[in-house]
C-alpha cells in the first residue's frame, strides 16, 4: 500500500470536443487498462507499473487471496480473454490508482473515444506528463457493474483494497487551528482521542511494513475497540445535535453558529479523528480475518459483511461531518457580508470572521481531500437577466451568493413592490428550481431569503403594462396569489424590455399537473338539453 498522498493523484486526459469514435486499431490497442471501481480508484492492469503514478499495490492480504483476487479480476474484466487473443498483454493486476477530482469532473462531461467497449485516453502525471495510454472502464458504466457482480465472494476482498487505500490519507496535522480549539474545550477526551489516532496509525504503518496484518499487530487494536467505539459515538451524537440545531430558519441558523461557532468546528474535528481511528481499525480488522486461510470458507461471509458494514457506516458519518461543514463554511462567509457582526466570540478572544470563515474552510477542505472530492464553492452571482434602474447592488450579489440555497446559478433578479397596504422595497430572484421574494432589508442586513417557491409550482403569470406607472406582475402558485409592481422607469424603454422579460421567464415555467385538471360534461361534445340537466 501507498503511503499518504502528496498531491501526486494521476489524470485520465480524453478527447471532449468530438463525439465517441471506434476506429482504433486492435494492434494500437494501449498496453493499459483501468477499471473503476469508485469514484476516484482503479484498479491498474499493466505489465509494468507505469512510472510516477500514485500506485497503492493490494496489501495486507496473504499471496493466495491477491492472487485468487487478481485471476477472478482478469477474468470478469475480459482482460484474460484478450490476452489468450493476442490483443493485450497487460494482465497483471499492479494495484489501485488513485484518480484526482478535477480528472473525475472533466470524464463527466468529456466524449472520450471507444474500443471494444472501452473508453480511451491517456493517463497522466501531476506535472502533465503523459504516463501511458489507457483503457478504462468508468465505476458508472455497465462493464465496471458487471465485473464487480461477476467477482462473487472476491468482492469483498477488492472493497477491502479500497477500504485500504482510503486509511492511507489521515487527517491532516496542520489543521492547528481547530486542533487547539478541540484540546481547548475538550480536554478530558483530547488524551484517549489522541491516544487513539496514534495506536491506529501506527498499526497502518507496521501493516504495511510488513505486508499484512498478524496478530502482534492487530493485538493493539483488539484491545482499544470499546474507546473506538465509545469516542465514535461521543462525538457523532455532537456532530447530529449541531445539525439537528441548525435544521431552522437561515436567521436563526446564523445566530446559532454566531455563539456555538467554535464548539461546532471542535467537535467536528473531534468526530474526524473518532471516526477515522474506528474506521482504520475496522479495516485492520478486515484484513485480519483475510489472513486466516485455514477458515477461509467460513470467514467468507463475515469479511463480506464487515467491509460492506464498514464502508456504509462510514460513509453514512462522512456524509454528516461533511454537510455540516459546507452550511457552517457557507453561513460564515455569510455573516462576513453581512454589515453587522465582524467578530464571534472564542475561547481566548473574538475571532475575526474572516479567520473563522478560515478555519471552517480549512475543515471542509480536509474532508474532501479524505474523501478524495473536490471542495467546492458556488460561484459569484452573475444573472443573465437584471431589472433594475442602475446595476445591481455588488453587495446584495455577495450576499445572495451565500444565501441562495444549494449551488443553483442566479438566472434573474429584479427590483420590485410587494403589492401591500404599505409596499415594501423586495428584491424578486429566479433560479432553474425556484423563485424567491424578499424584503430588500432582510436581505442586505440579515442575508435572509424570506419565501421561496418551486417554479414547479407555477401555475399562471400574467405581465400588464400601467399607463405613466411600472408595470404589474401576477404569479399565480398552487396556493397563493402573488401581485408585484415595479417603479415608474420600468414600465418604459429598456427597464420594461427587462421586466418583460423576466415575466416570460417566469411564464415559461407555468404548468397544469394532470391530477389538477379537471372536465366537465357541460365542456364536453354537444351542449346537453334543459330535460337532460333537468334529469340529473
Amino acid at each position: 500500500m501507498a503511503p499518504e498522498a502528496d498531491g501526486s493523484e494521476n489524470a485520465l486526459s480524453v478527447p471532449a470536443d468530438h463525439a465517441p469514435v471506434s476506429t482504433v486499431p486492435p494492434g494500437d490497442d494501449p498496453v493499459v487498462s483501468l477499471v473503476e471501481v469508485e469514484p476516484g480508484l482503479a484498479v491498474l492492469f499493466a505489465d509494468q507499473p507505469p512510472v510516477g503514478l500514485d500506485l497503492i499495490p493490494f496489501g495486507m492480504m496473504s499471496a493466495q487471496a491477491s492472487q485468487g483476487l487478481t485471476d477472478k479480476l482478469a477474468m470478469a474484466s475480459g482482460i484474460a480473454n484478450l490476452a489468450a487473443q493476442g490483443t493485450q498483454s497487460a494482465t497483471t493486476v499492479q494495484g489501485l490508482v488513485r484518480l484526482a477530482p478535477e480528472t473525475l469532473r472533466a470524464l463527466k462531461t468529456a466524449q472520450p473515444m471507444t474500443s471494444g467497449g472501452w473508453n480511451l485516453g491517456s493517463l497522466v502525471t501531476s506535472n502533465g506528463k503523459i504516463a501511458a495510454s489507457v483503457r478504462w472502464a468508468p465505476a458508472t458504466g455497465a462493464q465496471a457493474a458487471s465485473i464487480l457482480s461477476a467477482l462473487g465472494p472476491a468482492a469483498a476482498l477488492l472493497a477491502l483494497q479500497v477500504q485500504l487505500a482510503s486509511i492511507s490519507r489521515r487527517i491532516d496535522e496542520n489543521v492547528q487551528l481547530t486542533r487547539d480549539v478541540l484540546q481547548a474545550l475538550h480536554e478530558d477526551q483530547w488524551a484517549t482521542l489522541l491516544g487513539l489516532h496514534e495506536t491506529t496509525m501506527r498499526a497502518v504503518r507496521e501493516s504495511q511494513a510488513a505486508g499484512t496484518v498478524n496478530d502482534h499487530i492487530f493485538a493493539s487494536i483488539a484491545t482499544r475497540d470499546a474507546d473506538l467505539r465509545k469516542q465514535r459515538l461521543l462525538f457523532r451524537s455532537l456532530v447530529r445535535g449541531h445539525i439537528k440545531a441548525l435544521d431552522t430558519d437561515g436567521q436563526s441558523r446564523r445566530a446559532r453558529i454566531q455563539t456555538n461557532i467554535e464548539q461546532i468546528l471542535a467537535d467536528t474535528h473531534g468526530m474526524l479523528m473518532a471516526e477515522w481511528s474506528w474506521y482504520r481499525s475496522q479495516v485492520l480488522r478486515a484484513g485480519h480475518i483475510s489472513r486466516d486461510e485455514a477458515n477461509a470458507a467460513e470467514n467468507e461471509r463475515l469479511l463480506a459483511e464487515l467491509v460492506a458494514d464498514t464502508q456504509r457506516e462510514h460513509t453514512s458519518a462522512m456524509d454528516e461531518v461533511s454537510n455540516l461543514l459546507a452550511d457552517l463554511e457557507r453561513q460564515c462567509r455569510l455573516i462576513a457580508e453581512l454589515p453587522a457582526e465582524r467578530s464571534l466570540p472564542f475561547t481566548a478572544k473574538r475571532q475575526s470572521i474572516r479567520e473563522s470563515v478560515r478555519m471552517a474552510e480549512a475543515l471542509a477542505e480536509r474532508v474532501a481531500a479524505l474523501r478524495n472530492r473536490a471542495h467546492t464553492q458556488p460561484a459569484p452571482l452573475n444573472p443573465p437577466v437584471t431589472v433594475f434602474s442602475d446595476a445591481v447592488p455588488e453587495e446584495v450579489l455577495r450576499i445572495l451568493r451565500w444565501a441562495v440555497p444549494g449551488e443553483e446559478p442566479l438566472l434573474a433578479i429584479a427590483d420590485v413592490n410587494l403589492d401591500r397596504l404599505v409596499g415594501d422595497d423586495a428584491y424578486l430572484g429566479v433560479t432553474p428550481e425556484r423563485f424567491f421574494i424578499s424584503t430588500q432589508n432582510a436581505v442586505r442586513k440579515q442575508g435572509t431569503i424570506e419565501r421561496e417557491f418551486p417554479l414547479s409550482e407555477i401555475r399562471y403569470v400574467r405581465f400588464r403594462e400601467r399607463d405613466k406607472r411600472g408595470p404589474v406582475l401576477d404569479v399565480i402558485t398552487t396556493d397563493e396569489n402573488i401581485r408585484l409592481t415595479f417603479d415608474d422607469w420600468a414600465g418604459r424603454g429598456k427597464g420594461l424590455d427587462d421586466a418583460q422579460r423576466l415575466g416570460n421567464l417566469l411564464a415559461a415555467a407555468m404548468d397544469l399537473p394532470e391530477s389538477e385538471r379537471r372536465t366537465d360534461p357541460l365542456l364536453i361534445g354537444e351542449s346537453p338539453t334543459r330535460e337532460a340537466i333537468a334529469a340529473g
